[in-house]
């Protein structure tokens, strides 16, 4: 009796067998009870530009796992579904040893129940690579450029699925650009980022994380890379390609990483981690700046999440980023799809002195790397960059980093009791905080 009013007490999750709609992959999700507030959707999706009524089930069942199985280790429930990749499953239990050591403090007691475990084989020899057309992607990309890679985009990651015109000049900029390349590129679709209620994910997980995140520390490798494999069977890739965010002097658990990202497999297909011998700023001079002087030509980059402006909003944090890194090499970022002006630096310096750039781990270990390339010398004055580089080489980031890290944790603390509290009083608090802004912007 005690067995059976324990099982029925573990969190699960079931996932039904996939739909296939057209090129959409469609799955139903049922789930306990006590993990519906983790739910904003009770189904998953991705669709495809490529046909894949002829890939097995087995791998069919990896997109949807690969998004569910961060977000099982981190809760403490079960999965069950009728099919899986042999390989794939097996490799679930290298990865789960990485994170385990580096969120102890969760439980990771999942078990993945399949009915039917199928050693899947591919004939893949082509090389694939996940693009988000940012510093790191891009420089993967012309590091494997002679490998022909099959680029591979997603929406619903970094671009939100209601920004659909912003979505479409995306993809008419890079069809281009691989058109140009002579390579192949796929467009996937997914609503990996609005099933789960990502914002109660934050507030209850990301305290123990690098950004204070749920994407960025736990979630956005596996995910990304599981959404990959329906596509590599169906385009015979054998060789995946993830671009590095950081180096081994990267001391903090991050989502992406070689031993996360190379211990994941389906059928035979292997999963790069490229780049993690480079930093951000060595990528840019020795492997973009090398590129640009050798064929005349500048890669568009897209590195911002705001999608304000075409490309890049110019005064985000990760433009910011994009920015120092290109100039101080010599780069005209006006050329790679920014747009500053003579007063940039001006203003960008003026903005670290008065603490608005918020920088948690992640973000000060990449401008730390830029200020380590500084030279005691600049042989340029780029937009009137030069006396920038002067101050910001001997500038203390830990006052920006600081000041940030105790204002995320508090307002972090604030959202995991907003969210513990019952569905009315949210509803009163979010309309009170709405009319206070609504109120405070008419009277500026």
């Amino acid at each position: 009796m005690t067995m059976t009013k324990n099982r029925r007490r573990r969190r699960y999750i079931r996932v039904t067998a996939p739909k296939i709609c057209g090129t959409r992959l469609l799955f139903k999700l049922d789930y306990s009870r006590k993990l519906k507030a983790y739910f904003s959707s009770d189904r998953f999706y991705v669709e495809y530009d490529e046909d894949i009524d002829s890939v097995d089930e087995s791998i069919l069942y990896i997109p949807v796992v690969s998004a569910l199985i961060p977000f099982a280790w981190a809760t403490g429930a079960d999965i069950y579904v009728r099919k899986l990749d042999k390989t794939f499953l097996e490799s679930l239990t290298k990865v789960k040893m990485v994170m385990k050591k580096w969120y102890p403090m969760l439980p990771f007691s999942t078990k993945v129940n399949v009915k039917e475990a199928i050693l899947s084989r591919s004939s893949g020899t082509k090389y694939g690579l996940l693009f988000s057309g940012g510093i790191d992607s891009t420089t993967s990309y012309i590091r494997h450029r002679d490998k022909r890679p099959n680029l591979i985009m997603i929406c619903g990651a970094d671009v939100p699925l209601s920004k659909k015109e912003f979505w479409k000049r995306i993809k008419m900029e890079y069809k281009s650009f691989a058109d140009e390349e002579g390579v192949d590129i796929n467009f996937i679709k997914t609503n990996m980022r609005q099933f789960l209620n990502e914002k109660l994910l934050d507030a209850e997980f990301g305290r123990y994380g690098s950004d204070l995140s749920w994407w960025g520390s736990f979630y956005h490798g596996i995910a990304l890379l599981g959404l990959c494999a329906p596509l590599t069977i169906a385009k015979h890739i054998g060789n995946l390609l993830i671009a590095s965010t950081y180096t081994h002097k990267f001391k903090y658990p991050w989502g992406s990483h070689p031993l996360i990202d190379e211990n994941i497999s389906w059928a035979d297909i292997k999963v790069i981690h490229d780049g993690y011998n480079l930093s951000r700023q060595e990528k840019i001079r020795y492997i973009l700046k090398r590129f640009i002087n050798g064929y005349g030509r500048y890669p568009p980059l897209r590195v911002c999440y705001s999608q304000s402006q075409y490309f890049n909003c110019n005064r985000c944090i990760k433009c910011y980023l994009s920015i120092i890194g290109l100039t101080l090499e010599g780069i005209d970022p006006n050329k790679c799809g920014f747009n500053i002006g003579s007063e940039f630096f001006v203003a960008l310096k003026k903005d670290f002195i008065k603490g608005k750039l918020k920088l948690s781990d992640d973000y000060f270990f990449l401008f730390r790397d830029i200020q380590e390339h500084i030279p005691e010398k600049l042989d340029h004055d780029l937009y009137y960059s030069k006396e920038f580089f002067e101050w910001f080489k001997n500038y203390d980031l830990r006052r920006n980093y600081k000041k940030h890290r105790i204002k995320s944790l508090a307002l972090l603390s604030l959202y995991r009791i907003y969210y513990r509290l019952p569905k009315s009083f949210q509803n009163v608090i979010f309309t009170l905080n709405a009319l206070f802004y609504f109120t405070l912007r008419r009277v500026s």
